[in-house]
């Protein structure tokens, strides 16, 4: 099979070197056809340039630079549409370019999928996981307060339902994905829970790992205040649609 892990960047010039390094260590031993999709926002601070050596170094490595930066959302549907229909890949693992997920959970994702699972979710919010220690009583209730909220207004199973670490089947299941950004609600950080809902919706066999969420290792916050809005006119959105139909 073949497996793509999307990394999305945007001034990471601080993180991305060791970072792309760590992540082929751990898939080099996979037993599948691994690639690695950068898709750069056009930073301004040397990140493409070092994807590039590594891109020469590597040569699974794939780097796609936008005209702009135009939201994580949009940066992940450019990724995920060129692993499925340039590489034909078989799953894709959507992942941060700043270390704050593992690539030492990079094997452990594959191997549910292996077991037969479509989506496997990195989950904070199960046994086992966790969020970084220094982060603020606040930002630790708000988080989970959200997931919990996103599982209750969307009727899901899942318990950490703005993760950003999953690895999702393609075929029956992520192509059904609105890959292009114009089709998406949003564009922001959002993106996820709207693709979640669209997964388990289509009877995706989902499964949660525990993992430890970490620190964030150089580049710019990705995370505003307006990501806080934009999630709940998702929900508002998604819950009417799921009202409508039911």
């Amino acid at each position: 099979m073949k497996i793509a892990v999307i990394i999305p960047t945007y001034n990471e010039s601080r993180a991305i070197g060791n970072l792309l390094d760590a992540v082929e260590n751990e898939i080099k031993d996979i037993s599948h056809e691994t690639f690695v999709v950068v898709v750069d926002g056009n930073s301004t601070d040397g990140t493409i340039e070092t994807v590039r050596e590594k891109e020469r170094r590597y040569r699974n490595i794939r780097l796609l630079v936008e005209k702009e930066k135009a939201g994580l959302g949009s940066a992940y549907c450019a990724g995920i549409a060129y692993a499925i229909y340039k590489l034909g890949v078989d799953a894709f693992i959507e992942f941060d370019g700043d270390f704050q997920h593992d690539p030492k959970d990079i094997p452990r994702l594959v191997v549910e999928f292996e077991k037969g699972y479509d989506y496997v979710i990195g989950s904070r919010y199960v046994s086992g996981g966790s969020v970084p220690d220094e982060w603020a009583w606040q930002r630790k209730i708000l988080s989970r307060f959200g997931s919990l909220f996103i599982r209750w207004a969307l009727w899901l199973p899942t318990h950490d339902n703005t993760s950003g670490l999953k690895l999702s089947r393609v075929y029956g299941f992520a192509k059904r994905l609105p890959l292009a950004p114009e089709r998406l609600i949003s564009r922001r950080h959002a993106y996820k829970i709207e693709f979640l809902y669209i997964m388990l919706k289509n009877g995706a066999k989902a499964k949660e790992i525990p993992i430890r969420f970490l620190s964030r290792k150089g580049g710019d916050s990705k995370s505003t205040a307006e990501d806080i809005l934009e999630s709940l006119r998702v929900i508002l959105i998604l819950r009417l649609h799921n009202l409508w139909r039911s």
